[in-house]
């Protein structure tokens, strides 16, 4: 699901409005497990945690990395929304 220009500018007021960078940031998304690999390429996988769904087609992946600005926070979401399938929470 890909975010519209509209909804990563709100999300850029929010972070804005509620952290104080550098900052951890907690990244939550459902993916398609066959796109797991590719969205663990993103993001350093030790510090990933993974939750199957019930039926196995989806996976939930859990991520706080420390983030240095907003800007930093909506690249990490731009590359994710290119992954087919992807949900980002």
């Amino acid at each position: 699901m890909q975010k519209t220009g509209a909804d990563l500018d709100r999300l850029a007021d929010l972070l804005e409005q509620h952290y104080h960078w550098p900052a951890d940031y907690p990244f939550k998304f459902i993916v398609p497990r066959q796109q797991v690999a590719r969205l663990s390429d993103l993001f350093d996988s030790s510090a990933m945690t993974f939750k199957e769904s019930r039926t196995g087609k989806y996976v939930s992946v859990s991520v706080t990395l420390m983030m240095n600005s907003t800007d930093s926070v909506l690249a990490i979401y731009r590359q994710a929304a290119e992954i087919e399938g992807l949900i980002a929470l």
